[in-house]
């Protein structure tokens, strides 16, 4: 059995960068499945911050909306921000 992994850093839903790599983690961090990768880390907190959101609101976000896109509107909705084309995820380290 492979271990858990979130979705890639380039993989985008509803046209916000890192979002889909972000609700998995958010996802898999509220039923105990995250092993070792964080919730928020600092592009997770970046993203929540730049949102207006905190890392607790979107859990909770995650867990009762599963359809990605649905949760992608929602969060759109709740930062009241549209256009997300300028957050940039810094390049992978090492």
């Amino acid at each position: 059995m492979s271990e858990w992994k979130p979705r890639g850093r380039d993989v985008v839903i509803g046209d916000v960068p890192w979002l889909a790599r972000m609700t998995d983690k958010a996802r898999a961090k509220a039923d105990g499945t995250i092993g070792e990768y964080i919730f928020p880390c600092p592009i997770d907190q970046r993203l929540l911050n730049e949102a207006g959101m905190t890392a607790e609101e979107f859990m909770q976000l995650a867990v009762e909306i599963q359809d990605d896109e649905a949760l992608a509107a929602e969060f759109k909705r709740r930062s009241g921000r549209d256009d997300w084309s300028g957050f940039e995820i810094p390049p992978p380290r090492g």
